[in-house]
């Protein structure tokens, strides 16, 4: 039986792509795909170069925030909530970097990639602020989610947190560790 999965793995994004479009218009619901099954979850794999050096960086200096990659993004109009979880949790699904954490074994640092886990976003309500202070409260909450630290032994190397600024205003911030991303990435 053709493994699917195994299948979108190997073809280059572009071929992929155009196969994902043919599958949904045949009602194939590409959310459902089991993930490709080549490798234990419990399997580990070493670092980068640029990993390597990012991980040491971080033992010299536990919990600073230079690493840190945040992203703010306003969404305006009515916002399904639901559908945004969905929408991380099949990133997670798909993109292992987003479920790899960087442990010490056998005193070398390694990647581990978890089992995908559905994204919950915490949602912070700003409209109990008036005007001015609604935004300072704004701009404190995106400045602290910013330098907040990661922890690369247990990830995860994301995180995602919705402020509610208005009925039809939220702002998303989503913070990564440079070590699972870049600035091309983002």
């Amino acid at each position: 039986m053709l493994d699917l999965t195994e299948t979108l793995t190997k073809l280059p994004p572009d071929k992929r792509h155009l196969l994902e479009v043919l599958l949904r218009e045949q009602g194939v619901d590409l959310t459902r795909l089991p993930i490709s099954a080549h490798r234990s979850e419990a399997d580990s794999f070493p670092l980068s170069f640029a990993q390597q050096r990012l991980w040491f960086l971080d033992r010299l200096e536990p919990g600073m925030p230079f690493y840190n990659m945040p992203l703010m993004v306003k969404l305006t109009g009515e916002l399904r909530i639901d559908l945004l979880e969905r929408t991380f949790s099949e990133l997670v699904r798909r993109h292992e970097v987003f479920r790899t954490s960087f442990p010490t074994v056998d005193e070398q640092p390694v990647q581990m990639i978890s089992p995908p886990q559905p994204v919950i976003i915490e949602i912070e309500d700003l409209t109990v602020y008036s005007g001015a202070e609604r935004e300072a409260e704004l701009r404190r909450r995106a400045r602290h989610e910013a330098v907040a630290p990661f922890n690369l032994d247990r990830g995860p190397m994301f995180r995602l947190r919705l402020l509610r600024v208005d009925t039809q205003e939220h702002v998303l911030l989503l913070t990564m560790h440079h070590i699972i991303s870049d600035g091309w990435s983002m």
